[in-house]
């Protein structure tokens, strides 16, 4: 996705000051047009206001789409529906997969049908926690009830993961479609890919390693017993001994490693893409020709 330009039209001083610090911040590209200066003819997506919008008669309307902003609506909304449109595409989404890297600095990487939608760093749950909340209702305005919730939670601080599950089902909970999986944390923070990103904290990285892992899936039912299922449940343990084989093949490719999270950041593939190319690559070391 993100194969769009971003360009920005208005005179309005108050909304173009919050516009500009939000997209320098991510480090989102953007080229200011005066109004009645033509828009190159390129796909872009132009941010401007909905009094101005009508005032913007000079583009193909093939290429160009406008994401208006309405005075004095929450701006953190809007800003989030055009990362949104910019990071995953227009139309209605359906998955969206939130991985957390817990400690006292938090770490969340977000996807949304796949594509590498947003990464967030936080100093307590409640602010993560908020953030989680306002996400997945934002979505689900537009998916009329139909978003299927994925959580990936590291279980390196196991108290803390304990606590967002809690927190997750009483906030989820009475959805069918919020599955999580708890995630072996092994190593995951002795990757340092955030030193080759200038927007992308260590902990968010960490989220990122986290996202691609398999981990194990667990429920309502069963979730605050983890710890003693791992030592008793034959099915557990055997998917632990899977997991930790996955992990070491992860680990050991670091090159991989470090390309699938450069195309997950860049846009280039979706975090189903990555998963599928680490399962080809692990058959082909099973069973070269």
């Amino acid at each position: 996705m993100r194969e769009k330009t971003v360009f920005v039209i208005t005179n309005n001083s108050k909304f173009f000051f919050r516009l500009n610090k939000e997209l320098k911040k991510l480090g989102i590209p953007f080229t200011i047009l005066n109004l009645g200066q033509r828009i190159p003819n390129v796909d872009s997506i132009v941010l401007t206001t909905l009094k101005e919008v009508f005032k913007i008669n000079n583009y193909n309307k093939k290429k160009v789409n406008f994401v208006p902003y309405k005075d004095e609506e929450n701006f953190d909304k809007y800003f989030f529906n055009f990362l949104k449109i910019y990071q995953c595409g227009f139309g209605n989404h359906s998955k969206l997969l939130l991985s957390i890297d817990p400690g006292k600095t938090i770490g969340l990487i977000v996807f949304l049908d796949g594509h590498f939608f947003y990464s967030k760093t936080f100093y307590n749950k409640k602010e993560l926690l908020s953030n989680v909340k306002n996400c997945v209702k934002n979505i689900e305005d537009e998916s009329n009830g139909k978003l299927k919730l994925t959580f990936k939670i590291g279980r390196g601080v196991f108290p803390l993961s304990l606590e967002l599950i809690t927190e997750i089902y009483n906030l989820f909970g009475n959805q069918e479609k919020v599955i999580i999986y708890l995630i072996n944390e092994l190593k995951s923070s002795k990757f340092k890919f955030h030193k080759l990103f200038q927007n992308i904290s260590k902990h968010e990285a960490s989220a990122i390693i986290l996202a691609l892992r398999k981990g194990i899936k667990v429920n309502e039912e069963n979730y605050l017993k983890f710890f003693e299922l791992k030592k008793t449940d034959k099915e557990i343990k055997e998917k632990l001994k899977k997991e930790l084989n996955y992990i070491s093949f992860l680990n050991n490719n670091i090159e991989l490693l470090k390309t699938l999270v450069f195309g997950l950041l860049n846009c280039k593939i979706t975090i189903y893409e990555a998963f599928d190319i680490i399962n080809q690559k692990r058959l082909i070391k099973q069973f070269p020709k």
